[in-house]
């Protein structure tokens, strides 16, 4: 049996001991004596006993394990956030699963009631979209009615008391338009594929209130990732435009595009200032204006907050936002 994995009952009957002495010297409890927990250990290593952390996690009522749900890891600013996490996650105690939900209510739905029954210790979520559409937070609630702790990041429900990391949506791009109409830009468009989500909504008010602060009136475009280039260049074809501001990857993907099948030179006709990775936005050509969110620091920020919680069983529900910066390069 040397080199199988074995169960507790099959020590146990290997060594004649109970499964009680067994868990008590893998444990080193000074309850057993040193000559017996080298016996049990040796004879566990070689027969490559592994401990059932979820069975042991539903009986202690701990598991050291915490979910992290989030939408995608397609998605650049979810997997530099997820890096963010592992990288605090991985120097404590801590384990964590990563789900991902497509966006999809049904799917966020069924991981947290699943993972609320003595899997997890507590949740990172960043909400899907089906979800703030439906705006049905119970898996949420009742999660934390059953002692687990929830710490949301980027796409956050006000609503819902639980930690919460996020970024300055509205001042930032409040910002933007602002460096854009002190580039004596006028006609300056707002494109976005994610007006659905809360941070789409708070990034649109913030460009709306630079615009009409100024004395322009504000001109959004809306429309699915499928179809976004398709949008801007319409408008491009029969309208004034000389700055575009991409509130996401694929309308930033779209405008720069768009710009260029229109046949106009970026920043010199059209200014545009986007979303997108770092690493993404030096290989395009131009290079790309970024709001960048800081998504690293984010994860790292609800992955703190998260072992925080656990560990002092604290109801305090603390809220912290990372600030946006414009990272300013060839295409503004």
């Amino acid at each position: 049996m040397a080199g199988s994995n074995i169960t507790l009952k099959q020590l146990s009957s290997i060594l004649g001991v109970s499964i009680s002495t067994i868990s008590k010297a893998l444990n080193d409890s000074h309850e057993i004596s040193d000559a017996t927990k080298k016996r049990i250990v040796e004879m566990a290593k070689l027969h490559n006993y592994q401990p059932n952390k979820i069975a042991v996690g539903l009986k202690s009522g701990k598991t050291n394990t915490i979910a992290v749900v989030i939408p995608s890891v397609q998605n650049s600013f979810f997997a530099r956030a997820l890096y963010g996490i592992e990288s605090l996650i991985s120097e404590t105690n801590f384990n964590i699963i990563v789900c991902l939900t497509k966006e999809s209510h049904a799917k966020e739905v069924e991981t947290f009631n699943m993972l609320s029954n003595g899997v997890v210790d507590g949740f990172i979520v960043a909400v899907c979209e089906e979800t703030q559409n439906l705006q049905n937070y119970d898996h949420f609630t009742n999660a934390m009615a059953n002692g687990k702790s929830v710490v949301m990041f980027d796409r956050v429900i006000d609503s819902v008391n639980c930690g919460k990391v996020t970024t300055n949506d509205f001042s930032a791009l409040s910002e933007a338009t602002q460096a854009l109409i002190g580039s004596d830009r006028k006609h300056i468009v707002l494109l976005s594929t994610i007006h659905k989500l809360n941070v789409g909504k708070l990034r649109t008010q913030g460009y709306i209130k630079a615009m009409e602060a100024a004395g322009f009136s504000p001109t959004i475009l809306e429309s699915d990732d499928q179809h976004a280039g398709a949008v801007m260049t319409e408008y491009l074809n029969t309208n004034s435009v000389d700055a575009i501001i991409a509130l996401d990857t694929d309308a930033s993907l779209a405008a720069l595009k768009a710009v260029k099948t229109n046949n106009k030179q970026i920043p010199k006709d059209v200014a545009v200032i986007g979303y997108v990775s770092e690493r993404m936005a030096h290989n395009l050509t131009p290079e790309l204006t970024t709001i960048n969110q800081h998504s690293y620091t984010i994860g790292n920020a609800a992955a703190s907050m998260i072992v925080e919680a656990i560990r002092t069983k604290s109801k305090d529900m603390n809220q912290v936002v990372i600030s946006s910066t414009l990272s300013v390069r060839d295409s503004s």
